[in-house]
C-alpha cells in the first residue's frame, strides 16, 4: 500500500505555532523560516510560510508595519548591544 506523503504533519503547519512565531513573537516569514530550520533541521522556504498564514486566516501585516517592526527590533538590539 502506498504511503500518504500528505498525511506527515510539520511544525510550520500548526497554527499555534504560528500565531506563537508570527502575532506575539512577530517574527517575519524569513525568520520563523529560520527558526523552524534551527529547531527542525530542516529546510523551509518563507514562501511557505506565508502560505501556512493564509491557510489558517493569520492576516499579514502590511508593508508600512513589517518595517515599522524591523526598525523597532534593530533599535532594540542595538540599545541591548551598547549596554
Amino acid at each position: 500500500m502506498a504511503k500518504n506523503l500528505r498525511s506527515t504533519k510539520f511544525l510550520y503547519q500548526d497554527k499555534n505555532w504560528l500565531m506563537q512565531k508570527y502575532v506575539k513573537d512577530k517574527l517575519s516569514t524569513v525568520e520563523i523560516a529560520r527558526s523552524y530550520r534551527d529547531e527542525e533541521g530542516m529546510w523551509c522556504d518563507p514562501n511557505t510560510i506565508s502560505r501556512w498564514l493564509k491557510k489558517h486566516n493569520i492576516p499579514m501585516r502590511s508593508l508600512a508595519e513589517a518595517q515599522q517592526n524591523r526598525h523597532f527590533i534593530n533599535a532594540a538590539v542595538k540599545k541591548k548591544t551598547a549596554e
